[in-house]
């Protein structure tokens, strides 16, 4: 069975690799999360399928380019192997105005360390500096 500090390890990795948008495109930043997901990795976000990594990283193109100083921080983190949960607050701004999204994911690690299943809480009118991100958790 994967170990807690496996699947901690895990999630700091996803952290850094969100974390490094600052200084990378947001191309670089969705590359590195894809080296903490399974290749078949699926989930929900706030109920609502997705299909695969490609959905996501069409997500993430939208919310990376548009907040460039993005950071997340984690709150609270459990877990209970193969489950991991977290809660977090993404930062940035938007058009010289402060965004600030609270959250929180649950995670299936397998046994390479890699999330295989995951399920994202977020209220999307927190978004609202872009109606193409707030398009993409209604898919």
């Amino acid at each position: 069975m994967i170990t807690r500090d496996r699947i901690a390890a895990a999630l700091h990795q996803l952290n850094a690799a969100e974390n490094s948008r600052p200084t990378s495109t947001v191309e670089e930043t969705s590359d590195r999360i894809d080296k903490v997901m399974s290749p078949d990795v699926h989930g929900w976000r706030n109920g609502t399928f997705v299909a695969d990594r490609a959905t996501e990283r069409a997500a993430e193109r939208i919310g990376f380019g548009a907040l460039t100083d993005y950071h997340r921080d984690f709150e609270h983190m459990i877990i209970e192997p193969p489950m991991a949960c977290i809660t977090w607050t993404i930062k940035g701004s938007y058009s010289g105005k402060e965004v600030r999204v609270p959250g929180s994911s649950v995670f299936e690690f397998g046994e390479d360390g890699l999330v295989r299943r995951y399920w994202m809480y977020v209220n999307p009118a927190d978004f609202w500096y872009r109606a193409e991100y707030l398009a993409t958790l209604q898919k």
